[in-house]
């Protein structure tokens, strides 16, 4: 699931915004309901996978039933965090 994400990301006033956006049924595969919960769990594993120390804030969830997609958005920060232990994936970690 992590490499069929579509990612765009922003900065205005220092502050970093990130919005993926994952096909429907992909999501689906591996949650059975869309809450923060999940997007929570999502965006560490996918921030996690491109070896990215940004603390994310404010994280909310949409689905789009017509473009069926389900989008995750969030404000990234990195000034003051602490480095993180890089985790490497030796194939998509949600695959199946």
């Amino acid at each position: 699931m992590l490499n069929s994400i579509r990612e765009t990301r922003a900065v205005k006033d220092g502050l970093h915004n990130i919005i993926l956006e994952i096909p429907e049924k992909d999501y689906l595969t591996f949650y059975e309901t869309i809450s923060e919960e999940n997007a929570h769990d999502i965006l560490k594993q996918y921030l996690n996978y491109h070896q990215d120390d940004a603390v994310p804030s404010d994280v909310r969830i949409e689905h789009n039933k017509n473009a069926h997609t389900v989008n995750i958005y969030a404000n990234l920060h990195y000034l003051g965090n602490e480095k993180t232990e890089p985790k490497y994936y030796t194939d998509d970690a949600m695959d199946e």
